[in-house]
């Protein structure tokens, strides 16, 4: 294998598929639920199995970092008592790229018998008509995995996390998130350290 030549390959494939990615009305939809939810002091509660759960772990860091309640619940341990964490004016957000995760499917649908279907669920996925239990869509399409066992979360990966990178900054943007918002919730690290000394004089 010619390594240049191979890196080269998986680097096309993501920049394609990046490329191919359009704002929709499903997005735009997505950033009006959050910024709601959040108005009315509900948590934007990500989740998701596997490599999609790290970056629903990313997008709840985000939104915690840039002032959006919100927390990351893994859909397994949400089965074992995790889900008495969601209230239910909680707006969940699913990273599912086939749209079918079984521990992700069971954990919608007994937090829907607990609250009484009270939660607004969204699900970002490869597929615009996924079998988890959900309200809302924001489909990407098919991708193209760059790993040459196609099984292997990559290209999907890659979106997901721009897809959520977009609806939570734009979401925090829209509900009034500015500079001085962003350094109150870092007092730590260098941040921190910008924060105090311009507040000291």
């Amino acid at each position: 294998m010619n390594l240049k030549d191979r890196a080269d390959e998986v680097l096309t494939i993501q920049k394609d598929a990046i490329q191919k990615l359009e704002t929709t009305a499903s997005w735009i939809k997505s950033i009006e639920l959050i910024g709601s939810v959040t108005k009315n002091y509900g948590r934007i509660i990500t989740t998701g199995m596997g490599k999609a759960g790290i970056i629903a772990q990313k997008m709840s860091a985000t939104l915690s970092s840039i002032g959006i309640p919100s927390v990351f619940i893994h859909p397994a341990e949400a089965l074992h008592g995790d889900l008495g964490r969601i209230a239910s004016n909680d707006l969940i957000i699913v990273f599912s790229h086939s749209g079918s995760t079984t521990e992700v499917g069971r954990m919608i649908t007994h937090l829907h018998a607990l609250n009484d279907h009270k939660n607004i669920v969204i699900i970002i996925s490869g597929h615009d008509n996924p079998l988890i239990p959900h309200n809302h869509v924001v489909c990407y399409g098919e991708v193209k995995e760059s790993s040459v066992v196609k099984k292997v979360p990559s290209t999907s990966t890659t979106v997901m996390l721009i897809i959520a990178d977009v609806l939570a900054i734009t979401a925090a943007e829209a509900l009034g998130f500015n500079d001085e918002w962003f350094k109150q919730r870092h007092p730590g690290g260098e941040i921190g350290k910008i924060y105090e000394k311009n507040n000291n004089n």
